[in-house]
């Protein structure tokens, strides 16, 4: 009987390639394997998901050969994957691509030589009988109680690698490759020593360990289930995360950790470091070579808590015992290109093909999550006060409206903020200041024929970037020059409109000489250091103003911070969106738990020109209740979620009359499916209509049901666009619409 393979390329093709396996390597073929195969006329290397006997293509190649030391995807970590790429309606290849960092599937993990002393050689005493060289390298190795970087060995006793290799022939010391040092001190097997776990000194609050207790239940059973833990901020549900994932330890087993937001990770780190000794770190702001060094650390065993940013989901953890999806409700979970998935659900499908308890903890929580917990899908568990009885910080609206005075920053500094922020720094206390729109502005603008410096390429305003001198797109990357006059009728002085981050970084310079203010955006972090380096200064004490955006809202906990400013709570609310509402909420909730989270009270300016807006309203009050309200009826009617499920087809092409025609032959076949339960809305211009150069018509699936709407959009998948240069992309519970 003939032997299939088949295999999974890094190419978006939703089934994988057949390929036969010779005789030589059906022993060496299984699945989760790297292979080399033939492909065209070349070579290329997949991954083998599947084993079988039949195949419905007729000719078949042969599979290559078997890629020597390549690190295998393990059962339970590839059927996650499988079900990953067959609900999202994507290629296996694209989630193994994301999965897998490119260093591992290409083997290029980063080690470096170790060396140590043999234990026979550690038990004799020292002598003189050797030559000087080898006798350096012996004196400084007895010196030390663990091994040493070669490297490092040779800089120290001045020599080269000949006395080294000398000694390790005759069995003296042993050399072997282990991870770099900045990875831990490894042991004579190449694993790091392990820290030693550190107790705290406090006893966590009634509700804390109600909630500790329920999830340790769970843990001791060794079962799935999923809990939604709603915990104000502050009231210390990483506390929460760090008891359980201990429980998970002491059984032996591994633990999972996702962060919303790459600017978390520094401070996650630390204090899982700090408690729990060693943890790997995965996000995608790390250089390919550590990347890999982590996810090896992993899968070997020599770490077994990962902790990381969406792509983390993947983490080769072995015996996984628990996940914890921190923020839960950010929609930076969720992908926006292929494959796009949703990693808090690729999360719970973990946990439930695992049969292990999975965390969702939000002080916020997503309409989803708090629907499944009323339904009973989800266990809620509730914190509601803050940790050592700490009040939450009082908020104080300022309507835009009434106080049209302003002392700087584009209209976005009111005189009451100022205030505020002079008696904060008087006190020697801490401010941050948010605003969701980065640049010095968002665009420039003509007051004489009201022309505005937009993108070729894209449909919006190009953001204007004082430092950089210059407009550019945030979208693309197009970038112009800062004209002296208006292009259209000549006019001199273009007006800044809208002003962004680095517009109020400017005027505070101004406002407060001498006070040591940083910026904390995409702009300013250029690399994991530098984002490290700014927050650590503001923890430190050292800068006393911190303005951002979104970064700075979620997660952190600086206890010197009394001020939060949020300078326009209105940017998202005006946005075509069912969820503008909800997220406008649970950002302003989630940044004004940034102030008073020490031993000091806090205080919240929230700036709006609509105060009446129930979404504000609701964060003023930082009770989700009335955002439910209003929005559950409105979702029901309209089958939106979590009353409904949401497909969103995108079609994309330079010829804006294509891309119309190719979704509405999209249109024509799905709705021929018959399929009732499936409502097609569109084809209709996308809100942002131009991007990249390309025209966006987009199609919109609703259905009370999964299936139907995953059937449909299948379809449409399969048809044959009217144009082939129109681009067709496919969104399973799409979390932009824009």
């Amino acid at each position: 009987m003939t032997s299939i393979a088949r295999v999974a390329l890094p190419i978006p093709r939703r089934e994988p390639f057949d390929y036969r396996i010779p005789s030589a390597l059906v022993d060496q073929v299984r699945p989760g394997v790297q292979v080399r195969v033939p492909f065209g006329p070349s070579k290329r290397i997949g991954w083998v998901v599947e084993i079988t006997d039949h195949s419905p293509h007729p000719r078949l190649r042969d599979l290559d050969s078997v890629v020597a030391d390549s690190a295998a995807i393990e059962p339970d970590l590839l059927e996650l994957l499988k079900w990953t790429a067959d609900y999202y309606l994507c290629g296996i290849g694209e989630v193994i691509e994301c999965a897998v960092p490119k260093s591992v599937r290409n083997r290029k993990a980063r080690t470096v030589r170790w060396v140590r002393l043999t234990s026979e050689e550690v038990a004799k005493e020292p002598s003189g009988a050797t030559s000087e060289p080898r006798q350096k390298v012996l004196d400084h190795l007895r010196q030390q109680d663990h091994p040493v970087p070669l490297r490092r060995l040779l800089e120290s006793c001045d020599i080269s690698d000949s006395p080294v290799k000398t000694l390790a022939r005759r069995g003296v010391i042993e050399i072997f490759d282990a991870l770099p040092p900045e990875f831990g001190i490894p042991d004579g097997s190449g694993k790091p020593l392990e820290s030693s776990l550190i107790t705290p000194s406090f006893e966590p609050n009634p509700q804390q360990d109600e909630a500790i207790a329920a999830i340790s239940a769970t843990l001791e059973k060794q079962e799935y289930r999923t809990f939604l833990l709603h915990g104000v901020t502050g009231s210390g549900k990483t506390e929460v995360y760090i008891r359980t994932v201990q429980q998970a330890l002491d059984q032996g087993r591994g633990a999972l950790v996702l962060l919303p937001e790459i600017a978390l990770t520094p401070q996650a780190v630390e204090r899982f470091t700090e408690r729990l000794g060693p943890v790997a770190v995965l996000h995608s702001m790390l250089p390919d070579s550590q990347r890999a060094v982590h996810y090896e650390r992993l899968r070997r065993g020599e770490v077994r808590i990962a902790l990381g940013a969406r792509s983390a989901v993947f983490a080769p953890v072995p015996d996984l015992g628990i996940i914890v999806v921190d923020e839960s409700h950010e929609s930076t979970y969720k992908q926006e290109n292929s494959p796009r998935y949703h990693a808090r659900d690729v999360a719970v499908m973990r946990a439930h093909q695992l049969g292990v308890p999975c965390i969702l903890g939000s002080a916020t929580p997503s309409m989803e999550s708090l629907e499944n917990a009323r339904t009973g899908r989800y266990q809620k568990l509730l914190l509601s006060n803050r940790t050592n009885g700490r009040p939450l910080a009082t908020i104080e609206v300022v309507d835009r409206r009434v106080e049209m005075k302003s002392v700087g920053g584009g209209g976005l500094l009111s005189q009451r903020l100022i205030e505020r922020i002079r008696t904060t720094l008087d006190r020697d206390e801490q401010v941050l200041l948010f605003l969701n729109r980065r640049g010095f502005a968002r665009n420039l603008h003509c007051p004489s024929c009201g022309h505005d410096l937009r993108c070729h390429q894209c449909d919006i305003p190009l953001t204007y970037h004082k430092s950089k001198a210059r407009s550019q797109c945030n979208y693309c990357g197009e970038h112009k020059p800062i004209p002296d006059r208006c292009p259209e009728c000549q006019f001199h002085g273009m007006h800044q409109r809208s002003p962004g981050t680095e517009r109020i970084e400017d005027s505070l310079m101004k406002l407060f000489p001498g006070v040591e203010i940083d910026r904390l955006d995409r702009d300013t972090v250029t690399s994991a250091k530098r984002m490290a380096s700014i927050l650590q200064r503001f923890k430190d004490g050292q800068t006393q103003i911190l303005v951002g955006t979104q970064m700075v809202a979620k997660g952190h906990d600086i206890p010197g911070v009394t001020l939060v400013g949020v300078l326009d709570a209105d940017i998202a609310l005006g946005l075509p969106d069912f969820r503008s509402a909800e997220r406008t909420a649970q950002l302003l909730c989630q940044v004004a738990g940034r102030a008073g989270r020490g031993d000091r009270p806090g205080r919240v300016i929230l700036q709006t020109r609509q105060p009446e807006h129930y979404a504000l309203s609701c964060a003023t009050r930082q009770d989700l209740g009335q955002l439910l309200e209003e929005e559950n009826s409105i979702r029901k009617l309209l089958k939106y979620p979590p009353h409904g499920h949401l497909a969103r087809i995108l079609c994309e092409d330079e010829e804006e009359q294509k891309a119309y025609e190719s979704a509405k032959v999209l249109v024509e076949a799905m709705k021929e499916c018959g399929l009732d339960s499936v409502q097609v809305l569109g084809p209709a211009p996308a809100p942002i209509e131009r991007l990249r150069g390309r025209f966006r018509q987009h199609v919109l699936l609703k259905s009370l049901h999964r299936g139907p709407l995953r059937e449909v959009a299948s379809t449409a998948l399969n048809t044959k666009p009217r144009w082939a240069s129109t681009r067709i992309t496919l969104d399973i519970d799409p979390q932009n619409l824009l």
